[in-house]
């Protein structure tokens, strides 16, 4: 073989004394080969350090080992924790993943998805779609195996990772009803939405197994999305906490559907005078990064972003290897970790933390 030149399928047969066919069998673990022949087809690609071609494979088979990631906007503090656990999982799998960023648009979130099958992908994975169920199947209905997460839809081939939003809120609420608060504020977001709808249910659902009312005055709307990044999400929770208290609006603790706008609450509350959590208790939801280091630290509930992305492309393997697979939904166990927003003495704090918790220090 030439100095320099890439080792082929061919110099491969020729070392091994075999076909190409039966290269391609060992490297492809199908059919029958005998033994002795697979150990010298393995020596001869270790001697020569040969590469599959892994393009010229996915047009000979129509499959890649690359599977597609899209997120709405990778800015904000929890993607990169779910992103980085699906890379891992399809690193230790012998796959590669074509990260897209929609940026908060349905109209770049189609293109990704386009741009996805172009590329021919074995899958894509969808955090967050803000696509309607008929552009979903549209684009990706029973072309290809597709995870879905955070996103519940009508139709699909794929699987669905729901985290546990209901639970979550209803543990944050009940940690509040436990520290002797009386009027808790609801800070959502969009309570048309799938996920702050199954957030309010869970507050709600903690209010009314404790005998206390939902009152409507309490639910409150911060301004801001997502996908517009981590400073118009605090801007939307300072701006709501304002005009709540502008119109006379008595609260003394905050749960809050997305961290962000709770620190944006918390910001303006500390700004006024109000002492945090002597007079007003604050739990968000997410654990974003800033949540722990802000002073003082949010309490919060944390869902395990990275064993999410794990999970996702673990189920999205299992749809890519098997022809049968059915439609499923998983569902992620939330936990509350409890801060200073919300308990201010060491041993009040102590006593709020679960058995695991305390252990752990």
């Amino acid at each position: 073989m030439e100095r320099g030149r890439q080792p082929t399928l061919g110099d491969v047969a020729a070392r091994a004394k075999v076909s190409k066919q039966t290269i391609s069998r060992v490297i492809n673990n199908k059919g029958e080969v005998a033994e002795a022949t697979r150990k010298r087809v393995l020596e001869a690609i270790r001697e020569l350090g040969y590469q599959p071609n892994a393009l010229a494979r996915s047009l000979v088979t129509s499959k890649t080992l690359v599977i597609g990631l899209s997120v709405p906007n990778i800015d904000q503090p929890f993607f990169p924790q779910i992103a980085r656990g699906v890379e891992d999982a399809a690193a230790e799998a012998g796959y590669s993943v074509f990260l897209c960023n929609a940026s908060g648009s349905q109209e770049r979130e189609l293109n990704a998805i386009e741009r996805l099958r172009g590329h021919r992908v074995a899958g894509i994975i969808s955090f967050n779609s803000k696509l309607n169920d008929e552009t979903i199947e549209r684009a990706i209905g029973g072309l290809f195996p597709v995870v879905m997460i955070n996103r519940e839809i009508s139709q699909t081939h794929g699987t669905v990772i729901w985290p546990g939003y209901e639970s979550g809120a209803r543990l944050a609420t009940e940690h509040l009803i436990r520290l002797g608060r009386q009027r808790i504020l609801f800070l959502g977001m969009d309570l048309e939405s799938n996920v702050d709808s199954s957030k309010f249910a869970g507050y709600k659902t903690a209010l009314e197994q404790a005998g206390m009312p939902v009152d409507p005055e309490l639910v409150v709307r911060a301004a801001g999305r997502i996908g517009r990044g981590f400073s118009d999400l605090l801007r939307g929770g300072e701006q709501a906490i304002r005009e709540a208290r502008d119109r006379g609006l008595e609260f003394d603790a905050i749960f809050a559907s997305n961290d962000l706008p709770g620190v944006g609450a918390m910001r303006h509350l500390i700004s006024e005078g109000v002492a945090i959590p002597d007079e007003v208790a604050i739990v968000g939801f997410g654990d974003a990064n800033v949540a722990g280091i802000v002073t003082p630290p949010l309490s919060t509930v944390t869902m395990p972003l990275y064993e999410m992305g794990a999970t996702a492309f673990h189920a999205l393997l299992d749809q890519i290897d098997r022809a049968d697979h059915e439609p499923r939904q998983v569902s992620i166990s939330p936990q509350l970790i409890i801060r200073e927003s919300s308990v201010s003495s060491e041993a009040a704090l102590q006593d709020q933390r679960s058995p695991r918790q305390r252990a752990a220090g």
